[in-house]
């Protein structure tokens, strides 16, 4: 695993918009590079083999957490509202499908073992960088012969994704899914491309704004701008927003279907983290991690992690010896989780760069990788998409 500088393409922005991606500097609240233009990260075609299989055994194993978290009633325990656990158990128990999930991993290259830092399994996004921008970049380097044409990616994400849509209509009747975004550039341009991968898989699809979507008590169902019922809802706005907003009660009763799926919420809690842990302590990739104010006497270090049951962005993080970052979730429980270093590489000008991979999943397989770099140690929002590439020297 290296970090390889590169020069830029011209014109690499209209490149980019070409494709959707429309805020690769950021916005005017924060108007720094978000797509690094000049660096890639470069991988074997073992590490990335390694990558691949630890992946796979970490969805498994969140899988058989949440299974525990809901069979034992611990949901409580995760930041789940009482009013919704008995929703997400028949969320589980109906086994509604999934589409894809990101798995944001520690990993220092070579025969070293990857760490699962936690999961963002209802709402990840960067999707369209990885699927389809990073890819492109390659190609765009192949044909200037700055990269050889055996250069390649771990990026079956768009075939992937395809294919968990088409499984999704086929298997289980998904027909026609309303898509609803918040109004961001990021968060439009990610549930866009969701969308047309639907429609590729043969899916009927409309779009709203999330703050477009009504209730209907008399139908019993979430309703679109006409006032008709939504049978399936693709959306990307977070459950822990939801079940906060005017209407959460709907979350609980409705008969629409989400996409991703109400069991979704167990596996986006951090308190996940611990229950990973607990059912596998051994597994090389799993970070001892407990709950805060608990009677649990794992062992995670003098100098552990702390983190929120939900949070975003690195907000309200405290590393070990640092004052936990700014952010709206402070209230929140805590988890401990063992900490493990980052990998630190240099992007010129004595600058310091902190690269977390993030796996891509399509259902529960392993598809793909997007790797952002952090400026300090917490993954937050000044964090930029670097694409990447595999050969072997």
């Amino acid at each position: 695993m290296k970090r390889l500088p590169f020069r830029e393409r011209p014109g690499w922005q209209d490149r980019l918009e070409q494709v959707g991606f429309t805020w690769h500097t950021g916005s005017r609240e924060a108007p720094f590079p978000y797509w690094e233009e000049d660096a890639a990260y470069s991988f074997t075609a073992a590490e990335i083999e390694l990558l691949e299989r630890r992946s796979g055994e970490l969805v498994a194993l969140a899988l058989d957490a949440v299974a525990h978290a809901i069979e034992t009633r611990r949901l409580g325990q995760l930041g789940i509202p009482d009013f919704l656990h008995d929703a997400v158990k028949a969320s589980w128990d109906r086994d509604d499908p999934s589409v894809y999930l990101r798995l944001d991993l520690a990993y220092s290259g070579g025969d070293q073992e990857p760490k699962l830092l936690e999961i963002n399994a209802q709402t990840p996004t960067s999707l369209l960088e990885a699927a389809v921008c990073q890819w492109q970049w390659l190609e765009d380097r192949q044909e200037t012969g700055e990269l050889p044409q055996s250069a390649t990616q771990w990026n079956a994400i768009h075939e992937a994704l395809t294919a968990q849509w088409q499984w999704a209509s086929q298997e289980r009747g998904v027909r026609e899914v309303t898509f609803a975004a918040a109004r961001l550039d990021e968060d439009l341009a990610t549930s866009t491309y969701l969308e047309e991968l639907a429609r590729a898989a043969g899916i009927k699809t409309q779009r709203l704004w999330v703050d477009e979507i009504g209730s209907s008590a008399a139908m019993d169902q979430l309703a679109d701008l006409w006032g008709l019922p939504i049978g399936h809802l693709a959306m990307l706005w977070p459950f822990e927003f939801a079940w906060e907003g005017r209407d959460a009660a709907y979350l609980a009763s409705t008969r629409t279907r989400f996409i991703e799926p109400l069991w979704k919420a167990v596996m986006s809690s951090k308190g996940l983290l611990p229950l990973m842990h607990e059912l596998a302590p051994e597994h090389p990739c799993i970070l001892p991690a407990r709950f805060v104010d608990s009677l649990n006497l794992t062992n995670v270090g003098m100098q552990p992690v702390r983190k929120p049951l939900w949070s975003r962005e690195g907000q309200n993080v405290q590393l070990p010896g640092q004052a936990a970052t700014g952010g709206e979730y402070g209230d929140l429980p805590l988890i401990e989780q063992a900490y493990v270093e980052l990998p630190e590489y240099q992007a010129g000008r004595g600058e310091s760069r902190y690269p977390v991979l993030g796996v891509w999943v399509a259902g529960d397989e392993p598809c793909g990788l997007g790797v952002r770099e952090g400026v300090t140690r917490v993954t937050d929002d000044r964090a930029r998409f670097v694409p990447h590439l595999v050969q072997d020297e």
